[in-house]
């Protein structure tokens, strides 16, 4: 795992290098194009990485899932033959005792091997995304809309949390803040890619608190909705729900320069 974070670091750094190369070839081209452009193709390749290390992590994982399965099925039909050959009490407890621990390995292997090939979903509905957005700027001829920065009122369920954020689009990625009823606020920082968004809640007493799945709607004024899932399991605390949020019009905005008041 450290190496893939290494690795990735490094891909970072090369990237970064890249888009300063670019900068300097793309002489007679608007600027703001420029490096919108440098930054999704940087992204890409830092997703098309993220999609090689995934695709690596799911065949180590398929293969733990393997040996703990083969792991389970020896055991079970050791248990099995003790019980016909009328071992001991005592012994058919231990085999038992033996035979759930790794039934319950069996099922955090499973588990990691599902949340592996749900991440590698979402990287190649990423990278997907950016191939788009990639071929949509190049149609409209280097326009870049920024439908996400400004300020939006926010709803979160369950429990109909009622608060503000305030969103900044930099290329793809995308950073803010929020204040959310009940005296909670932090930062949110994410990537908007070919109108869906993702954006990871870094609050200020829980630290990274969830991630937050959405998709823009062209209404009047915009909209994003989508689902929340938690990263902190606290008991009788929701670990997941449902969010939207529409943009505050600039005649709406009247409060202070921040938008949010002092914590």
């Amino acid at each position: 795992m450290r190496q893939a974070f290494a690795g990735e670091g490094m891909v970072r750094l090369e990237l970064m290098a890249l888009a300063v190369a670019l900068a300097v070839l793309s002489v007679g081209v608007p600027a703001r194009c420029a490096t919108v452009t440098q930054m999704l193709r940087a992204e890409l390749q830092v997703q098309r990485g993220t999609l090689r290390g995934l695709v690596q992590e799911l065949q180590q994982s398929q293969s733990q899932l393997e040996d703990s399965w083969e792991r389970v099925d020896r055991l079970a039909q050791d248990l099995v033959r003790a019980q016909q050959e009328g071992e001991d009490a005592e012994s058919l407890a231990s085999r038992d005792a033996d035979l759930r621990d790794a039934e319950g390995e069996l099922m955090m292997r499973l588990f990691a091997c599902q949340r592996v090939r749900s991440n590698l979903a979402m990287t190649r509905e990423r990278i997907s995304g950016l191939v788009q957005e990639l071929k949509n700027l190049e149609a409209r001829g280097g326009e870049h809309e920024d439908p996400i920065s400004g300020r939006w009122k926010v709803i979160v369920d369950p429990g109909g949390l009622e608060g503000e954020m305030e969103l900044h689009l930099n290329g793809t990625l995308v950073d803010g803040i929020y204040h959310l009823q009940g005296g909670w606020f932090g930062s949110l920082r994410g990537t908007l890619v070919a109108g869906k968004v993702r954006l990871e809640r870094v609050d200020s007493k829980l630290g990274f608190a969830a991630v937050y799945y959405g998709k823009l709607t062209n209404d009047d004024p915009p909209r994003l909705q989508g689902t929340w899932d938690g990263t902190h399991l606290t008991a009788g605390q929701p670990s997941a729900g449902t969010w939207v949020a529409e943009k505050i019009k600039e005649a709406e905005d009247t409060g202070s320069e921040s938008g949010y008041p002092e914590p």
